[in-house]
C-alpha cells in the first residue's frame, strides 16, 4: 500500500471538498425551487429542512476547507504554538500562544463528521413523505458524498499518524456516507427505445437489401395490415430519390 506524503493529503483531500462544496449547489436549487412550488404545508415543511440541511453540509465543507488550508499554511511556515518570550528569553505564558497545525487538522475532521450528520438528517425520511429523501440531483450528489468520504480518509490517516483511534472514531461517518450515497442517489436507466420512425425509414430507403428484408418481414406478420398507411408517394428501391 502506497502512502500518501502529508502535504499530499492535505491537498487531496481539499480538492475532494471543494468538489462537495461545488455539487451541493445543484442539490439545493433544485430543493429552493420545489420548496416554493410546494402547496401542502407538512410536504413543503420537509422539503424546507431539506433545503437548509444542503446549505449547514455547505457551510461546514467551507469550514473544514479553511481549516485544512491553515494547517498547510502553518506548516509551510513553521508555526507549532509559538509563545511570546519574557526578558530572559523564556515562554511568557500569560499571552496567547500562535496556532497549532494538529490541532486546527482536529477542527476539520469535526467539521467533516458534522458535514455527514447534516446529510443524514437531510435525507431522513419522515412517516408521512418517505419518498422525498431523496436526491433532487443524484449525479451531483453522488459526486458530493463520494467527495466528502474520500476527504474524510485522507484527513483521518493524517490524524491517524499521531491518533490511531481518530479513523475508528470516525468510521461511522465514513459508513454513512457510502449508505446515504446507494439510497439517495437512486437513478432510473435510460430506457433504450430503439430507432426513431425517420432512422427506420432511412435505414429502408438507403439500402435494397434492408428493403427487401422489411418487405418479407411484413408480410410475414399476421398484423401488419393493422399498420398506418404507408406515404402515397414511395420511391422505389435503387431509383436516385431512394438512394438519397
Amino acid at each position: 500500500m502506497i502512502t500518501q506524503p502529508a502535504d499530499d493529503r492535505i491537498r487531496s483531500a481539499v480538492a475532494d471538498l471543494i468538489s462537495t462544496f461545488e455539487n451541493l449547489g445543484a442539490e439545493h436549487e433544485a430543493l429552493a425551487a420545489e420548496e416554493a412550488k410546494t402547496s401542502a404545508k407538512e410536504r413543503r415543511s420537509t422539503v424546507a429542512r431539506m433545503v437548509d440541511g444542503i446549505a449547514q453540509t455547505s457551510r461546514t465543507v467551507s469550514a473544514s476547507i479553511t481549516a485544512l488550508a491553515t494547517v498547510q499554511g502553518l506548516r509551510a511556515l513553521g508555526i507549532v504554538r509559538q509563545r511570546s518570550r519574557d526578558a530572559d528569553g523564556r515562554d511568557y505564558t500569560p499571552l496567547t500562544c500562535l496556532a497549532d497545525p494538529t490541532e486546527t487538522l482536529y477542527d476539520s475532521v469535526t467539521y467533516l463528521g458534522e458535514a455527514a450528520d447534516h446529510l443524514e438528517r437531510t435525507y431522513a425520511p419522515t412517516k408521512k413523505h418517505p419518498s422525498l429523501a431523496v436526491a433532487r440531483c443524484p449525479t451531483q450528489m453522488r459526486v458530493a458524498l463520494t467527495s466528502l468520504r474520500t476527504a474524510l480518509d485522507a484527513v483521518c490517516a493524517e490524524v491517524g499518524e499521531d491518533d490511531a483511534e481518530v479513523a475508528e472514531d470516525h468510521a461511522e461517518a465514513h459508513t454513512l456516507l457510502t449508505e446515504l450515497e446507494v439510497r439517495v442517489c437512486r437513478t432510473t436507466p435510460a430506457q433504450d427505445v430503439g430507432p426513431s420512425a425517420d432512422q427506420v425509414v432511412s435505414a429502408i430507403l438507403s439500402d435494397p437489401k434492408v428493403a427487401r428484408a422489411a418487405a418479407e418481414a411484413l408480410a410475414a406478420t399476421p398484423n401488419a395490415g393493422r399498420c398506418p398507411p404507408r406515404p402515397s408517394v414511395e420511391p422505389r428501391v435503387g431509383t436516385p430519390a431512394a438512394r438519397n
